[in-house]
């Protein structure tokens, strides 16, 4: 009766527990990051009586919580992933919306812009005409201020993200510690595991993975050890390291991200990756610099080829034409490290050589080296010993030493990205257009032969003499001379350029036939310099005469459109994929109230069943006690 009764009150506390876990599970079946957990039962020690064994009982060897390592690892994948992707979308689509409006717009503004030019080049002595240009002229440096204006205001969201998701990173950082500590302790003086505390921690790795993406790695004694990037210490057992934001090395405005390493800040941003942190490094790092610096670029074509047209044409005040647009210079920041207060200078010399890629100069003790700061690959095509008199020539800018660096000093070279927010029309008064050809050339009416001479085209407005008359003058039908001097051969169809200006003589001469070219004054009515700066947009001036203005601003405009449609993309497979591990992981740790409700009726009837033994047992006990009364 004895082992009847201790049997029994083994399966009451037994089943009793059981229906407490069970219970448990019905509770937190809506609980975030709960996983189910289920009893397991053994027998007790038997006791030996004579030859026989006679069991002794149940006991509950364990309750142990439903989980699956191989799902949750991937579930925290799928969690960093889709969080980068999110984020990434998301400030993409915001440069996308912008570029592509069809009112406000890079095209529609250009297009407003280049029409103007051809209203004047219709009426070239128009004023109205003119001063219409001079106005979409300084919308279109308005727009280009503010399409900067929303990019800087995406860096400073950029900035304002980074700061916030290493502030939340450190909170769940010291919090997953603090679960390490607590999960150590219990399965140090309990031996067994702590289920709730392994929840807790899961779902405070998951949240982590949604800001960054982590590997993380078990103790023997229980807690775990966090890692980012290319294995930088997040989370060592039981102590948290802290993340922290610091300024750029070149730029105050700039956030990185760093870990004190023994008392030096070191820069981690570009290994991080994963989470939404990741998506927003990503963002910057690619399509927000990639557009600024096109978009600057662009910029300087724009000013500079039309600037140069208009010094090749002639106003109506009868004087060789002037800018039109004020071209901002490239920025040169020295890091905060260097050790000397050398800087450089710089000046863009050709536009059509013109990458916009930024470029980090460095002098060690091979010397002054160049490097790509978005790949960090050394570029190998920079002439120049960076003097005022022999500057180092970086795709199409010259830059300048002002005073002697130390070794170790760096310089970040930023050829346009600050190009869109500086542009500006310095051209006040609308005769200051020149609409007309600066020089024109003429043909003696006392010629007898059949050549014909072309009209002039100023292909050097910077030459001194460009406006000076000239004579060409035939010794026969094959030589030449100029202004009474010299003799030069003949060949029909050929270019003949002198002081700036090239013209074209075809058919046969008769020696003493003359030709002249001079100062196109007096021409109020000629269109020919402005047919050409309506033309510029379609002129081949950029990436080394292949492509057009139109051409760079289709390409930046349809590079962001991919590049958003593709993260758009992106973001919905990894939202799939996401839910995908979410519910493989539920179905292997998640409540089901169905299968707990059976629980609760077997384990119920298992408890009433035991209550039943107990009791028949102390009925045999009392029947015994009455037998010797």
């Amino acid at each position: 009766m004895g082992d009847m009764l201790g049997n029994a009150l083994s399966g009451l506390v037994s089943y009793q527990r059981a229906l407490a876990t069970t219970s448990h599970n019905i509770a937190n079946a809506d609980t975030e990051g709960y996983s189910r957990q289920t009893v397991d039962f053994s027998t007790r020690v038997p006791q030996q009586s004579g030859d026989l064994t006679i069991g002794s009982g149940v006991k509950v060897s364990s309750i142990s919580r439903v989980y699956n390592s191989f799902t949750v690892d991937q579930l925290r994948n799928a969690q960093a992933s889709s969080a980068q992707a999110d984020s990434y979308y998301q400030l993409t689509g915001q440069i996308d919306n912008s570029l592509a409006d069809t009112e406000l717009g890079l095209s529609a503004s250009l297009s407003r812009f280049y029409d103007s030019l051809q209203d004047v080049a219709d009426s070239p002595s128009s004023i109205s005409a003119r001063q219409l240009m001079l106005a979409e002229a300084q919308a279109l440096g308005e727009r280009f201020s503010d399409m900067s204006s929303q990019l800087d205001t995406l860096n400073s969201e950029v900035n304002t993200r980074i700061s916030a998701s290493v502030s939340d990173i450190n909170d769940l950082s010291a919090q997953i510690a603090d679960i390490n500590s607590m999960i150590s302790k219990t399965q140090g003086q309990f031996s067994t595991g702590a289920n709730d505390l392994l929840d807790q921690r899961d779902q405070a790795l998951l949240s982590l993975n949604e800001l960054i993406g982590t590997t993380s790695v078990e103790q023997s004694d229980g807690t775990v050890s966090v890692f980012v990037g290319s294995g930088q210490a997040l989370v060592l057992g039981e102590r948290a390291m802290s993340m922290k934001t610091v300024s750029n090395e070149f730029e105050p405005g700039r956030v990185e991200i760093a870990m004190d390493l023994g008392g030096s800040d070191a820069v981690i941003s570009d290994s991080l990756s994963g989470g939404s942190l990741g998506g927003t490094l990503s963002f910057r790092d690619g399509v927000l610099n990639d557009t600024r610096n096109e978009l600057g670029r662009i910029t300087v074509a724009i000013a500079d080829t039309l600037n140069e047209l208009n010094r090749s044409g002639m106003d109506l005040n009868g004087e060789q034409g002037g800018d039109i647009f004020s071209i901002p210079a490239p920025e040169v920041y020295r890091s905060k490290n260097n050790t000397s207060g050398a800087e450089f200078t710089a000046q863009i010399t050709d536009v059509s050589s013109l990458t916009g890629d930024n470029t980090v100069i460095r002098l060690d003790s091979a010397g002054w080296r160049f490097f790509d700061e978005a790949s960090g690959a050394e570029l190998t095509n920079v002439t120049g010993s960076g003097s005022t008199a022999d500057p180092f020539v970086i795709d199409g800018v010259s830059v300048s030493l002002s005073s002697p660096a130390a070794q170790g000093d760096q310089f970040l070279l930023r050829s346009t990205q600050e190009a869109a927010g500086s542009l500006t029309v310095v051209m006040t008064d609308p005769a200051g257009i020149a609409a007309a050809a600066a020089t024109r050339s003429s043909a003696d009416l006392n010629n007898i032969g059949s050549a014909e001479i072309s009209e002039t085209d100023v292909v050097d407005s910077s030459n001194p003499n460009v406006l000076d008359s000239v004579d060409i003058q035939f010794l026969s039908a094959n030589s030449y001379q100029v202004n009474g001097t010299g003799t030069y051969s003949y060949t029909s169809g050929s270019q003949i350029t002198i002081n700036g200006n090239a013209v074209t003589i075809t058919g046969v001469p008769e020696a003493g036939d003359s030709f002249s070219i001079g100062a196109n004054t007096n021409a109020s009515g000629d269109n020919r310099n402005l047919l050409k700066m309506a033309e510029a947009e379609s002129e081949k001036v950029l990436n080394g005469g292949s492509a057009s203005i139109q051409d760079t601003v289709n390409g930046l405009v349809g590079d962001v459109a991919v590049a958003t449609r593709s993260a758009q993309i992106n973001q919905q497979s990894q939202q799939n994929l996401l839910a995908q591990t979410q519910a493989d992981q539920q179905s292997v740790s998640g409540v089901n109230l169905d299968e707990e409700a059976a629980n609760l009726l077997r384990f119920q009837q298992a408890y009433q069943a035991a209550a039943q033994a107990a009791s028949i047992a102390n009925s045999m006990f009392q029947s015994l006690i009455g037998a010797f009364n």
